[in-house]
């Protein structure tokens, strides 16, 4: 079945936009404006912003804390999206701040493609961990989302893109005109129109009515 999405009186799918906008920005993600990290001893907080996660922008209104964070342990703060659960209206229920806890390191994130029947990823904000004294060794893992260089990056690699195929065109160009040049003063190729070839002439195969030549002999 063929589903169109940027078609009148179709339906222009999350799927689909989230795939455009991925292929877009090459499979990076990150935060674009915002964001801020700031924790306590018990908590830590997302101030507001935008990020983008395989493709799909989120933004965070007025900030998210995770409190309470007492257990000893390992800590990752991360956004969850889980594809597997149902939006409403009102709610968002596919995205999450959350801690992500191990007692004995800090785990592998969760990072399935979703784009290939995946359901879940995991984007870091940040990793700490909690002792008896609460929350130490606070670490920024966050990454950001330039698109200023990203344009750059695809103009680039257009240019040098554009280069090779000036430089293969040269190259070409060089070869025909040398080929130009043997027409022109006869060493190379005979002219369809008549010409005189300095030197032996070999013939290999037999010559038929439709490609019949005449030879004239000087001596």
């Amino acid at each position: 079945m063929l589903r169109g999405h940027v078609f009148k009186f179709q339906t222009f799918a999350n799927e689909a936009f989230a795939h455009f906008i991925d292929t877009f920005l090459q499979g990076n993600m990150g935060i674009t404006k915002g964001c801020e990290l700031s924790k306590t001893t018990n908590s830590a907080t997302i101030g507001a912003g935008y990020f983008c996660i395989c493709g799909r922008f989120l933004e965070i209104v007025g900030s998210e804390t995770i409190e309470d964070i007492t257990n000893t342990g390992y800590y990752n703060l991360v956004c969850e999206l889980d594809l597997s659960k149902t939006n409403t209206k009102s709610e968002l229920n596919q995205a999450v701040i959350k801690t992500v806890r191990n007692t004995s390191g800090f785990g592998n994130l969760t990072k399935e493609n979703l784009f290939e029947g995946g359901n879940i990823y995991q984007f870091e904000f940040a990793r700490f961990k909690v002792t008896e004294s609460g929350i130490t060794d606070f670490e920024d893992r966050r990454t950001f989302l330039n698109l200023d260089s990203l344009f750059n990056c695809i103009n680039n690699n257009f240019e040098k893109l554009f280069k090779e195929k000036n430089e293969e065109a040269e190259k070409l160009l060089k070869e025909i005109k040398l080929e130009l040049e043997g027409i022109k003063d006869g060493s190379a190729f005979l002219l369809k129109t008549g010409g005189t070839i300095n030197g032996d002439l070999e013939i290999s195969g037999k010559l038929s009515e439709k490609n019949r030549i005449k030879i004239y002999i000087w001596k």
